[in-house]
Order: structure tokens, then C-alpha cells, then sequence
């Protein structure tokens, strides 16, 4: 039997064993871990988990796979507690809203038999916790995947085949372009979304105001109920990055008020092409995503058993990005490989 360990069991850890134990995988038993006993309770009695762990060595104990899905800041101790206790071929992989810190912890901490691959998957909600825990929480989603230099092929198609079992469409980017990217169309939304909530409620009139506040207000200022430390933590992992955004946003908003003081004419256009590249963005018009974020799946036995554990190395993780690109690893139906570099070792 291959045995998955997830620690952190609250929105996201708690949806991926959801939707995980959904597969009804008979061969796999998921344990979960973490530092709240009552998140694991919860996280068991929803039927996330086939058995939870007090201790977090004893969670990891004989684990083929195991899944980080802790605030970001949090990922060190994890990564630095485990080291020792990882079976060789081991796979570990995180949630973790950054990559370039969780990427250069798992390379100083992990020992070169344990591969390392990166994950975010992007989604989420508002509501934090075990309790909103979803098991479709997933469906559709983008799901980053940053391998280490030393991971295995065996180990990067293992973290593709479980993002796709869970319903979402893997991307593969390096840590640096990830976080860059995410600075600017997640990392700062929440900012925005934080610092209009601050501004408003400094305000004398912010009673009046509050009666007022109507779906507008809701909808921008929904990221503002994310859970603090882990929003803490985005901004404490990806400074360089977040202030870069935040200063060209404050660019952006120099140019919108200098446009409402002297340019009405300019202003409707500037609107209005917002108006047109937004659809676009709704629509799934010109997105890079398109063509590579769908690979079919051989059975989700081979998936969680074969893909999960061994296998002999096949190549550096570096060689089955690119391969990964021009030939997915799993073609749809009926359609031929190029290559030799998806089949199974």
C-alpha cells in the first residue's frame, strides 16, 4: 500500500485529502498532520484523512508522498524536521504560494535521495480553515509545478498525475517566473484588496460609509478575509517582487488621476480597454495555458501506485520540462507519441 502524508490540514490541505479519499484509491492510504489536533480531528471526521498523526515524524513514517500544505513561512521547520525521517525516493512536494524561498529551503534541507517538486495550485477562497475544506476546490484550476534540479522524471509525472486526479490542469514554470507572475494577478489583489479596507475604515465617515458599501465594495474587498498569516507570509517570501507590482501600480493610478483632473476623453478609453482586455481574460482568449494544461491520464491506479514510488531515473528534471512541453507525458486518446521520454519506467 503507497501512504500520502499531508501536513497542514486546513483549506487547501483538507481539500486535497477530500478530493483524493473521492477517488476511493483502495491501494493508497492518506495520513494527515497538523500542529491543531482539532484541524486534524475535523479533517478526519470530513473524510479527508484514513488516519491522522499526533507527531509529525510518526506522520511521515513510511510515507511514499507527502504533501506541505502549510503557510509558507512555516515550510522551513517542516522541510528541516522531516529531512531525516524521508524514505529514499521519496516524493515531497508543497502548496505554497511561493516558490523561490520553498525551492532554495527543500534544496538546503532535503537529502538527494528525496525529490523535491514545487506546487501551487491556483485556488482558494476566502474562508480558511478545515471546515471550508472542498474536495472540488480544485476543478479546472491552474496548477503551478516547479521541480527541483534534482528531482526524478518519475517524481515530476507523480506531482502532475495527482494535480490532474484532483481535477486541475498543471503548468510548469521555473520558481522565479512563478513568483514574479503571481505577484502581480494574486499577491497584489490581496494587497489592493487589504489596503481598501485599512483606507476606508480610517475614515471619520466610515460609518456612514459602511450603510453604503454594496456588492462593489464586497466583491474588491473579498481577498481582505484571507487568513493574516498566510498573507503575511506571501508578502515576507516575495518582497522583491510584491513591491515591484505595488509600484507600478501606484504608477497606474498616478496615470488615472492625472487622465480624471485634465483628460475625460483619454479616461472613457482607458475604460474601455480595460472593459475589452478583461473579457478577454474571461473568455480564455490568448492564454499561453492553452494546449499543454490538459495531458490525458493513463488509469488512476498507475497514477497513485506506479507514479507515486519507484522506478528506475530517467532523466533530470530539467530535460522533462522541456520533453514535458513538445510531448506531454500522457497524450489524449489516440493520439501517438513522439518520443520515448512518457513511457513508463
Amino acid at each position: 500500500m503507497e501512504r500520502i502524508t499531508i501536513i497542514g490540514l486546513g483549506l487547501i490541505g483538507g481539500s486535497l485529502g477530500l478530493a483524493l479519499k473521492a477517488l476511493q484509491l483502495s491501494e493508497v492510504e492518506i495520513v494527515g498532520y497538523d500542529v491543531s489536533n482539532r484541524s486534524a480531528k475535523k479533517a478526519k471526521n470530513k473524510g479527508a484523512l484514513d488516519r491522522s498523526e499526533r507527531n509529525i515524524v510518526e506522520a511521515v513514517k513510511d510515507a511514499d508522498f507527502i504533501i506541505i500544505a502549510t503557510p509558507v513561512m512555516a515550510i522551513k521547520d517542516v522541510l528541516e524536521t522531516i529531512s531525516p525521517h524521508l524514505l529514499p525516493d521519496s516524493i515531497v512536494t508543497d502548496t505554497g504560494s511561493t516558490k523561490a524561498q520553498v525551492m532554495e529551503w527543500a534544496d538546503n534541507y532535503l537529502p538527494d535521495y528525496v525529490s523535491f517538486v514545487g506546487g501551487h495550485p491556483m485556488a482558494g477562497k476566502e474562508a480558511q480553515g478545515i471546515d471550508n475544506a472542498d474536495g472540488n476546490l480544485f476543478l479546472d484550476c491552474t496548477y503551478c509545478i516547479i521541480p527541483s534540479v534534482r528531482a526524478k522524471e518519475t517524481a515530476v509525472k507523480s506531482v502532475v498525475g495527482m494535480a490532474e486526479l484532483v481535477g486541475a490542469k498543471p503548468f510548469f514554470l521555473d520558481a522565479s517566473e512563478h513568483d514574479g507572475l503571481v505577484a502581480g494577478v494574486s499577491h497584489l489583489p490581496l494587497i489592493l484588496s487589504t489596503a481598501l479596507v485599512s483606507a476606508t475604515d480610517r475614515s471619520t465617515a466610515w460609518r456612514e460609509m459602511a450603510k453604503l458599501a454594496s456588492t462593489g465594495y464586497r466583491d474588491v474587498s473579498r481577498l481582505a478575509s484571507g487568513d493574516p498569516e498566510m498573507s503575511g507570509d506571501i508578502c515576507l517570501s516575495n518582497r522583491e517582487s510584491i513591491l515591484r507590482w505595488i509600484d507600478k501600480f501606484i504608477d497606474e493610478l498616478d496615470h488615472y488621476k492625472t487622465l480624471i483632473k485634465s483628460d475625460a476623453e483619454e479616461l472613457r478609453r482607458v475604460f474601455a480597454e480595460a472593459v475589452v482586455t478583461r473579457e478577454k481574460w474571461l473568455k480564455g482568449i490568448d492564454l499561453e495555458l492553452e494546449g499543454i494544461s490538459s495531458p490525458e491520464l493513463p488509469s488512476m491506479r498507475e497514477s497513485m501506485t506506479n507514479l507515486f514510488v519507484g522506478g528506475a531515473i530517467a532523466r533530470r528534471t530539467k530535460k522533462f520540462m522541456k520533453a514535458y512541453k513538445e510531448n506531454p507525458p500522457f497524450p489524449k486518446k489516440d493520439e501517438p507519441r513522439s518520443g520515448n521520454h512518457g513511457e513508463k519506467t
